[in-house]
């Protein structure tokens, strides 16, 4: 009798500490899976079925638009710091008339650097403001979610004709 009552409580015990899915929202650590709640992992592209608080949706909208800007000013300034930096490298052309060789320089690239790093600074700003509206974005859905709120775990015994049953509710 001892043995069973110690099984049961045991039994109990660990339902209770690890049957308990959270609900809150986070996020992942690629894009396959950028968003997990609960046990479900959804990408970027599927933030619309995350977020179901009007305000985190916004929050999150501002966050999409702002990376995009982030990832175009990014983009352009990537190419013109590559493209400048071969036309650097690049710059001595040799040329040969009548068996003599002549070294030409043609103009550097690092005005198109420059140019490349201003791009890449504009868009800093703009990555900056996408990470911390998406922050916001998910504190403002875990809020209203109820996630802070204390859970409840209740027992029931249940006996119905020669059955005995226990329900566990979280």
């Amino acid at each position: 009798m001892k043995l069973l009552f110690s099984a049961l409580f045991m039994a109990f015990f660990f339902i209770s500490t690890a049957a308990q899915v959270s609900d809150s929202l986070k996020l992942g650590k690629n894009n396959r899976e950028f968003f997990i709640k609960g046990d479900q992992k959804f990408k970027f592209s599927e933030y619309k079925k995350v977020f179901t608080n009007p305000e985190a949706l916004g929050y999150m909208k501002k966050a999409n638009t702002n990376g995009t800007v982030a990832q175009i000013f990014g983009a352009i300034g990537g190419s013109f710091v590559g493209f400048g930096l071969g036309r650097e490298i690049f710059r001595t052309k040799t040329t040969y008339q009548n068996g003599v060789a002549y070294k030409k320089k043609d103009k550097g690239g690092w005005g198109l650097v420059g140019i490349g790093l201003g791009a890449i600074g504009i868009g800093i700003p703009f990555a900056i403001s996408s990470g911390k509206n998406m922050k916001k974005a998910i504190n403002t859905q875990n809020q209203a979610g109820g996630t802070d709120e204390t859970k409840t775990t209740s027992y029931q015994l249940d006996l119905s004709g020669n059955s005995i049953g226990l329900t566990y509710s979280f």
